[in-house]
């Protein structure tokens, strides 16, 4: 039977599933992120090995996977949200910047000279907001249909992974961008965190609980892998 435990390898979290295969194979994914299928009897030493001279593959696959069109945050651009696309208009002010949703339009009420880093803040900062809005009113029904409860929810703009669960507290950090996905890529990664409270690994045992959470949650994973 396949067994899986995470190590720690240099910068690396590592998903090691160890199986009846006759040689080391290494992945990087956009959910569960490095991941090495070994043979049963290999070493911790020998997987770090294996895993740090492929170090420099691996920060090009992670780079590759989060990639998302350059946006310039100008004037009539389209801005995804939930799986929506969004018209961004802006409006010169001389006060504070302000940004609100009226419709299918993103309004941004900031200074003429601003630059697009600024822009950008404050979308992110409005992605931020309605991300714990709608992570918060969608957990309650999750837990119950996984079984287990959350100790805390957190969102940061991570580069490799969309979501992170701390199985010891229970706090569940959510990236960014999943603001930007359809609203189901959330309850996939929010099913998938939780899931992790049963099975710390992603072995056999964890993808049948995810059939029983989340019966659709391979196609909804796809959405994921897509560009926009």
């Amino acid at each position: 039977m396949a067994k899986t435990a995470s190590l720690k390898i240099g910068s690396f979290t590592v998903q090691v599933t160890r199986k009846r295969i006759k040689n080391l194979y290494l992945r990087v994914l956009p959910q569960e992120g490095v991941c090495v299928n070994a043979p049963m009897r290999t070493t911790d030493a020998e997987i770090s090995r294996f895993v740090l001279s492929r170090a420099d593959w691996i920060a090009l696959q992670q780079g590759k996977l989060m990639q998302i069109a350059p946006r310039g945050f100008e004037d009539g651009d389209a801005v995804p949200y939930f799986g929506k696309q969004l018209t961004l208009r802006l409006h010169d002010c001389t006060g504070r910047t302000r940004i609100a949703l009226s419709g299918d339009v993103l309004e941004l009420t900031i200074r003429q000279d601003t630059s697009v880093d600024a822009r950008k803040r404050a979308v992110d900062n409005w992605y931020r907001e309605a991300l714990y809005e709608a992570a918060g009113a969608m957990l309650p029904a999750v837990e119950r249909t996984v079984g287990k409860r959350a100790g805390e929810l957190k969102v940061r703009d991570m580069k490799t992974r969309w979501g992170t669960c701390n199985i010891r507290t229970g706090l569940i950090t959510l990236n960014l961008r999943l603001a930007e996905r359809p609203v189901e890529c959330l309850r996939y990664v929010l099913t998938h965190e939780l899931c992790h409270l049963h099975e710390a690994g992603h072995g056999e045992r964890f993808w049948k609980r995810m059939d029983v959470y989340y019966p659709d949650w391979k196609r909804v994973r796809k959405l994921l892998k897509q560009r926009i």
